[in-house]
């Protein structure tokens, strides 16, 4: 192995383990979401390891190590890739989901609290309210796809064309 590592020139997949721990930071709140974009504009700009671990100068923890490159020729078999972690529960996953529950108690309560007000139970009101975000609740688990991560998928897409584009590598037409 070469002695100075940052010196040594990244690759397509360093940049998308880059942008990865990028987002986490993200989601984490470490970075805003126009630090995002520079940084990683940055990673995408990047060609050696110096350049990529500059990005990572202020989070916790630095670059991971699982990014380093490794020199051709003592590269390690690549190992079977694990299935996705579920990300969360459904409320988490399923923001209708978390308004469905909301409005729906909240208005079965003021519903609850007239009927004993008045005496007798009357007209079930809330039925209307709860309906609605039960539709949407069951268009957003329907586009969720039962749970498949097809969402990353599309955006993994995405950033693998800008990424294509950036490097010259875009298609015609295009």
């Amino acid at each position: 192995m070469t002695e100075d590592h940052g010196k040594l020139r990244i690759s397509n997949a360093d940049r998308d383990k880059a942008i990865e721990q990028l987002r986490a930071a993200l989601d984490e709140g470490r970075i805003d979401l126009g630090e995002f974009d520079e940084r990683s504009l940055a990673a995408y700009n990047a060609k050696t390891n110096a350049e990529l671990d500059l990005i990572f100068e202020d989070l916790p923890g630095g670059r991971p190590a699982v990014g380093e490159v490794v020199p051709a020729g003592e590269a390690a078999p690549a190992a079977p890739a694990a299935p996705p972690a579920r990300r969360g529960n459904w409320i988490r996953r399923v923001p209708a989901l978390r308004g469905l529950v909301t409005v729906g108690l909240i208005c079965t309560a003021v519903w609850a609290a007239t009927a004993i007000v008045a005496g007798e139970p009357g007209y079930f009101w809330p039925i209307w309210p709860i309906l609605g975000l039960g539709i949407a609740t069951v268009v957003q688990v329907v586009n969720l796809g039962f749970g498949d991560d097809d969402d990353d998928d599309e955006d993994e897409d995405d950033d693998r064309r800008d990424r294509d584009r950036r490097h010259g590598h875009g298609h015609l037409g295009h």
